[in-house]
């Protein structure tokens, strides 16, 4: 193997030295004996890690917690909006062709990889600024979560080597290209749908949209299904005592009174889909039966927020009957205080056992739920005006 000549001249620091003790300088020599050792050529490491610099304002990002929780009649809002919904229809029109070899080749539909790409970068426009090959060094560098973004940094040299690809800019937390990929889901699933010999989701529209419809089939997209839509909750709904989280096919649900908003009633061939309750706004909001699809798209983003906006999206886009965002009745947004005095007296009262971080988690919406039940409320696990100023009471 060639000398790293460039990378390694000084004196590497001692096994013992913590982390807090390196500089970045130093350890950009340890980063490197370590991704010779992952097979990284000696010219992408010589061409690429002395040019690695740190970016204070990443650390500080990846630190900084909101102080308000968007709720979801906000979020959707300013997610599924008509000038997004236009661009998308438009979008479709332009590249009707390629998006239906994409189809053909992946079975992910056109309005769907639309509506992912408005949500990622506004459709290209906005990909990030941040040099990520510094924000993931940056990242890599940093204690907090230093192995995951070391596999990232790694990967990302090893594209760099197979791809001969520019390094881009995008988001403080090393996601890039019109779809925000992190390194290692570009490894698994970028393709070269153009045929150049290079996998580039950056600056080829064919890559960035077969790479998409790549990772959603391989997570197990289902082309025969939708995701989910709204629904209509019975009056006594909550006076059921049948677990209101559990998944259970169409004819189930229809049997328990929850209607479609439109009115119509599901075909006989649905009614073994399998669909679970998502209630973004607890038992006095929206309802939604979701479907595969539904937790497909959380594969790519956890949040029910952002697979609900997709879903929303995308039909609007395609031109189907879908709800009003716009019609959604407008929740507060909750403060960070509000949430770390719900979780003190959560932990106090004995239903609630994780972090006190101000963070409305799956572990604190347990625990509000389990209040409400103890309480005779609806168990829906939303900390809404009501259930908070009981809870604090």
């Amino acid at each position: 193997m060639k000398k790293l000549s460039i990378i390694l001249l000084g004196v590497l620091f001692c096994s013992g030295t913590s982390r807090a003790e390196q500089s970045f300088e130093a350890w950009k020599q340890q980063f490197a004996l370590k991704a010779a050792q992952e097979n990284i050529s000696a010219e992408v490491i010589e061409n690429n890690v002395p040019k690695m610099t740190y970016l204070p304002q990443v650390v500080e990002l990846d630190r900084k917690q909101p102080e308000f929780s968007l709720s979801f009649s906000n979020y959707a809002k300013r997610m599924v909006t008509p000038e997004r919904v236009k661009k998308g229809r438009e979008w479709i029109k332009k590249e009707k062709t390629l998006l239906n070899e994409i189809y053909q080749a992946y079975g992910i539909p056109p309005a769907y990889l639309l509506a992912f790409w408005g949500l990622e970068t506004n459709y290209g426009k906005t990909k990030g600024t941040t040099n990520i090959l510094d924000a993931l060094a940056t990242l890599s560098y940093d204690e907090r979560r230093s192995a995951f973004f070391t596999e990232q940094l790694i990967t990302f040299l090893k594209i760099l080597q197979k791809d001969k690809i520019e390094v881009p800019q995008g988001s403080w937390a090393g996601a890039f290209g019109h779809f925000q990929f992190m390194p290692t889901t570009f490894f698994q699933y970028a393709v070269d749908v153009d045929k150049d010999g290079r996998r580039d989701i950056v600056n080829s529209f064919p890559d960035a949209l077969g790479s998409a419809a790549h990772y959603l089939s391989r997570m197990g997209w289902d082309k025969n299904l939708t995701w989910g839509r709204e629904v209509e909750l019975p009056p006594d709904f909550w006076n059921t005592s049948f677990d209101k989280t559990a998944s259970y096919p169409l004819s189930f649900w229809t049997e328990e009174g929850l209607l479609r908003m439109d009115g119509r009633a599901y075909r006989p061939e649905e009614l073994d889909i399998s669909a679970h309750l998502v209630l973004p706004e607890g038992a006095n909001g929206p309802a939604f039966l979701v479907y595969k699809n539904f937790d497909v798209i959380k594969r790519w983003n956890r949040s029910d927020f952002y697979a609900l906006a997709i879903g929303l999206l995308a039909d609007q886009i395609a031109g189907k009957e879908s709800s009003d965002v716009r019609s959604f009745k407008e929740q507060k947004n909750l403060h960070k205080s509000d949430v770390i005095q719900v979780q003190e007296k959560l932990k106090k009262l004995g239903y609630y056992q994780g972090v006190i971080d101000g963070r409305l988690g799956s572990g604190t919406k347990k625990a509000v739920a389990a209040y409400q039940k103890q309480h005779g409320l609806p168990e829906d696990g939303f900390l809404s005006k009501e259930v908070l100023e009981k809870i604090l009471k």
